[in-house]
């Protein structure tokens, strides 16, 4: 298992064509705070998607 910690939660905008990148939409340190703006936004319409951040320079889909 690799061995890193999550800096940060990163939040985009799903694309509107699959070969298109997601739109970033803010970032947060806590895991509740962006799951809140997720919720929040798909109840008025937008869909988004998070990643995690991570110390070793990844960025992960959660």
């Amino acid at each position: 298992m690799a061995d890193y910690t999550i800096l940060h939660y990163e939040i985009y905008e799903y694309p509107q064509c699959p070969t298109d990148n997601g739109r970033y939409y803010g970032k947060t340190p806590l895991l509740e705070q962006a799951e809140t703006v997720i919720k929040n936004a798909k109840e008025s319409g937008k869909m988004l998607f998070l990643k995690a951040a991570c110390s070793d320079g990844m960025k992960r889909y959660l």
